[in-house]
């Protein structure tokens, strides 16, 4: 076995106040955050959107998964030098 990561990923989520149910603006940071890690298509390796419910409704998220073309070594595994 391996000690490293076989892929990457961030989440994101709406801020809990009156726009925490607004799926669209999720997705629509989502893509803006795609576009600026300059992530390709065949790069992606899955997507999940989940909701939790509170007192004020659904509070959206998402967290993408994906294959770096060069990805960086684990941290226990670089050299003092790198």
């Amino acid at each position: 076995m391996t000690n490293a990561w076989s892929c990457l990923h961030f989440s994101l989520a709406n801020p809990r106040d009156a726009s925490q149910g607004d799926l669209p603006k999720l997705l629509r940071r989502l893509a803006s955050e795609i576009e600026e890690r300059r992530l390709e298509a065949v790069d992606v390796l899955d997507l999940t959107v989940s909701q939790e419910m509170t007192e004020q409704g659904p509070w959206w998220s998402a967290t993408l998964y994906w294959s770096p073309d060069d990805p960086e070594p684990p941290l226990d595994q670089m050299s003092p030098a790198d």
